[in-house]
């Protein structure tokens, strides 16, 4: 009786536009919320395990400080202190802070091509175990029967095949087939002078330099280096936070170079976020906009209903039971604007799916987004509930 008496002025058509409105505004602000969640954690999910790395992981950055007159002069690298490594620790972005140590004795490597031999001064730096990315069964330094496992980068590689081999009439090498040639590594140092086998177990792309595990590291120091370990000249960075705008601040301020990685990865997750960021916000936009319509339809209809709704009041009507009516309609209209919204984004995920698939990346659930969309509605509802009471108690007033 009463629910007859109060929808005679209400406007369907004010309605559908609210529940229309609302629909694309959370549809778009859950679609982009979903799409961010899928790449991301494909770009961010690092599964050794499994075997699977992704686009941008925790990486590795290499810093070093800028060679100077003064460096040029006295014929040694510009070094960091401990108070220097100790606050790139404390940084954020930067996860553990990893030196680089240089060899402080001479090495010769030489190598054998079906006779034609080649030889060259070399040297080595070691580095930290747990960001070499080869079998840890190759890279191992046994002093009982020594050989020297190396990694070399890529680019030098490349200069030898397309420089010194094509001028120097010369085999080109590949990866494979360097890794399996042996070397004859030659050491001095200290008045001592030895001679070991050595091999080529894996090519970086980042690591730009010729690196040896750090036990070898440790055993040949012992016996060919000079007392005492010198300040690093290079440090490794873990990078935590690859897109955090704050690392190239940091870097730049210190006048710190840097090798590794491409900086790409971190722009593209930093775009990333900036566009998901912006595509919600123009979700989020139009889902206010469409509460705005609710609002100023709620206040028409009440204004059009205000007669029956005092008569009411006077027969002793409470206003919470006259609210109720309303909000029972806007809560049903809220409920199916969530359930239109949870279909429609597991329906425009299976348009990306396929092309993340292509990229060996795993689409999230869809779950927790659309727990996010029944957080949203349900502050909707909410405050449509606190504007409906808040009318229906000034008729009261009035």
């Amino acid at each position: 009786m009463i629910w007859k008496l109060l929808r005679k002025n209400i406007s369907i058509w004010q309605i559908a536009g609210y529940a229309a409105a609302t629909f694309i505004g959370l549809s778009i602000v859950l679609i982009a919320l979903q799409f961010y969640r899928d790449v991301s954690a494909g770009l961010h999910h690092d599964d050794n395990d499994a075997g699977v790395l992704g686009l941008i992981s925790k990486r590795n950055i290499v810093i070093s400080k800028p060679v100077g007159l003064k460096s040029s002069l006295s014929g040694t690298a510009p070094s960091f202190s401990d108070g220097e490594i100790a606050d790139l620790a404390r940084q954020e972005w930067s996860g553990a802070v990893m030196p680089f140590q240089a060899a402080d004795f001479k090495v010769w490597a030489g190598v054998d091509f079906g006779g034609r031999g080649m030889s060259t001064a070399l040297f080595f730096e070691s580095v930290p175990d747990s960001i070499v990315d080869v079998d840890p069964e190759l890279w191992k330094f046994n002093p009982s029967a020594p050989e020297i496992p190396i990694i070399i980068s890529k680019d030098y590689l490349t200069l030898y095949n397309f420089g010194f081999a094509a001028s120097g009439n010369m085999p080109m090498l590949s990866e494979g087939m360097i890794g399996s040639v042996p070397l004859t590594i030659t050491i001095s140092g200290a008045g001592n002078t030895t001679t070991l086998p050595g091999r080529i177990v894996g090519f970086s792309s980042w690591l730009n330099t010729v690196a040896v595990p750090q036990a070898f590291m440790d055993w040949a120091h012992e016996r060919f280096g000079e007392p005492g370990v010198a300040q690093p000249s290079r440090l490794v960075i873990e990078v935590t936070d690859p897109a955090n705008p704050e690392i190239d601040e940091y870097l730049s301020r210190h006048d710190y170079e840097v090798a590794g990685p491409d900086n790409d990865l971190g722009r593209l997750s930093f775009f990333l976020t900036l566009l998901t960021t912006v595509i919600a916000g123009i979700g989020a936009l139009i889902t206010l906009l469409s509460l705005g319509i609710l609002v100023l339809s709620l206040y028409l209809l009440i204004q059009k209903n205000h007669k029956s709704i005092s008569g009411l009041l006077l027969l002793g009507y409470k206003p919470g039971a006259i609210a109720a009516r309303y909000m029972r309609l806007v809560i049903s209209v809220n409920a199916s604007v969530l359930l239109l919204a949870s279909i429609a984004v597991p329906a425009v995920q299976s348009l990306w799916t396929p092309a993340l698939t292509s990229l060996s990346m795993t689409a999230a659930s869809v779950w927790p987004t659309i727990c996010i969309g029944a957080a949203i509605m349900i502050v909707i509802s909410t405050l449509n509930s606190l504007t409906i009471r808040r009318l229906v108690h000034g008729c009261f007033r009035a």
